[in-house]
């Protein structure tokens, strides 16, 4: 069985990082009046007099613990234009991980191309061409409690950069703040002439292709140096600079194979055609160098090029995320429902399965029991616990150019949900905006007194504990079956909802 270990800070609204994160909580009581505001209806017309919880976020794609893409450190690499976020290959996202520990090292001391090499004597590990290499500082041992936790970590230096470079390696990660030396001490040396001392490892990525994570965490709690998996798979943010991660350590022999990744996912997007309005602004490299000059009261010529950065302002169920059973009702058979940060981490790490209705199912039908058994028949499939059954109706093939891709979801019956739990399934995938349907059909459906055909599934969750994951890309897997699906909620503190970066594994 695989062993899973969570090396990811909490996004929470109180942390101590330089930036804000502004969290809009909608409660159950306060999403039924908005709710039924909106549609025309009492508020008692609705099941329990309560819908669901939901909230608005805005936020840095640098908060928290998260993947740079090439674009945020210069507008080229190589001499090609630099990739965002989501065009970053899935494949460099996850291999083999080595710790370096370096926690002996003083934030005022770069990290050299001979502590590397020692490092990896001391361990005697050779680095090979695609492994992660994760730089132990112990910067975040103080992320929740120190605001100078930012401070308390030293940096690569380029001749460690170089020096890994040779190795093949393309992606690093720290639990620091920065992989480069502390902001406080690099913007110091800067103000005192010294150009070069400024982000010098992030600008490497003008000249070489690679990328890095940031703010790490529980490196402590590794079985040792090397010998597991990472998955640090970036939410897709359209032309993002970068993007949280869900950073993970796996033990599992399955994965000693080679496989091949498939993007699972969808974007948050500007003006994408989902009931809530995502904003994703850029504020680009010669924006920051401006505005870091009148900060600094200097010349623009004098400050160096600068890195891009997005301002995130969206909701926790834009583009492929996971919904809680927090989100579903406050309670849960009794008990008090669990938010995305408190579920298991092997939930969202198991056998896969394709169920595919995308030729036999229209808008507004719907799947049934015989019609799940059927297709488990079909492709000679036997469910097993803690399967993460995918179902694919299509309706994703429209989420990018059709207004009307709410509308475009097909409704799978109670009944055959209850099966599946019974089944031991815990996660349950899908390509539309719902499971339960359009809402516009819903709607009627209760205004004729139907309260059992409104968001059916949803109000299941607060009788029996699951999850479902809305707005996969499922046009692209080829298998029925044969493959994991790793599918990671970013951390999100207390919240009902969280995006995912959802992959499948499939053995080549």
């Amino acid at each position: 069985m695989a062993k899973i270990h969570d090396l990811s800070v909490t996004l929470r609204p109180d942390h101590l990082e330089n930036s804000e994160l502004e969290l809009n909580r909608v409660s159950h009581e306060e999403a039924a009046r908005i709710f039924a505001k909106q549609h025309r209806l009492k508020v008692s017309d609705l099941p329990h007099g309560s819908f669901f919880s939901s909230e608005r976020i805005e936020l840095r794609s640098h908060l928290g613990t998260h993947l740079d893409a090439p674009y945020h450190f210069y507008p080229t690499s190589e001499g090609r234009p630099a990739k965002f976020i989501d065009e970053w290959p899935l494949e460099w996202c996850m291999s083999d991980g080595v710790v370096l520990d370096f926690r002996h090292k003083k934030p005022s001391e770069h990290i050299t191309e001979f502590d590397v090499g020692a490092a990896l004597e001391k361990i005697n590990y050779r680095p090979k061409p695609g492994d992660i290499v994760m730089l132990w500082t112990g910067g975040t041992d103080r992320y929740d409690d120190d605001p100078r936790f930012a401070e308390a970590a030293a940096g690569l230096n380029g001749g460690a950069l170089n020096y890994l470079f040779r190795f093949g390696v393309k992606v690093m990660s720290t639990d620091s703040a920065t992989i480069d030396m502390p902001i406080a001490l690099m913007t110091e040396r800067f103000m005192k002439g010294d150009k070069a001392a400024y982000f010098p490892i992030h600008r490497a990525g003008r000249l070489t292709e690679w990328t890095h994570a940031e703010k790490l965490t529980n490196m402590g709690i590794l079985p040792g140096p090397f010998g597991f998996k990472v998955m640090f798979f970036p939410v897709k943010i359209a032309r993002g600079t970068g993007a949280w991660i869900r950073a993970v350590a796996i033990q599992d022999e399955w994965l000693d194979g080679a496989v091949q990744l498939v993007d699972l996912s969808l974007p948050i997007m500007n003006h994408s055609f989902e009931p809530e309005e995502s904003r994703i602004i850029t504020v680009d490299h010669d924006q920051n160098q401006r505005a870091k000059a009148k900060r600094l009261r200097m010349p623009v010529p004098e400050i160096v090029h600068l890195g891009a950065m997005d301002i995130v302002d969206t909701y926790t169920h834009a583009g492929t995320h996971i919904d809680a059973p927090y989100h579903f009702g406050p309670t849960n058979n009794g008990q008090r429902a669990r938010t995305v940060d408190e579920l298991p981490l092997d939930w969202f790490y198991s056998d896969g399965v394709l169920l595919d209705f995308s030729a036999t199912k229209r808008p507004g039908e719907s799947i049934s029991l015989a019609d799940i058994t059927g297709n488990l028949e079909r492709i000679g499939y036997r469910l097993k616990q803690q399967d993460i059954v995918l179902i694919c109706t299509g309706a994703a093939d429209h989420f990018s150019d059709d207004p009307n891709f709410a509308d475009l979801s097909i409704r799978l019956e109670r009944n055959a949900l209850a099966w599946l739990l019974d089944q031991g399934i815990r996660v349950i995938g899908c390509d539309g905006e719902s499971l339960d349907g359009p809402v516009g059909a819903m709607v009627e459906a209760l205004r004729a007194g139907k309260k059992d055909q409104f968001f059916p599934l949803h109000y299941a969750g607060r009788e029996r504990e699951f999850c479902l994951i809305h707005k996969m890309d499922l046009s692209s897997l080829t298998r029925t079956h044969g493959f994991k699906v790793a599918a990671f909620p970013i951390k999100l503190e207390r919240c009902g909802a969280a995006w995912t970066r959802a992959v499948a594994l499939v053995p080549e």
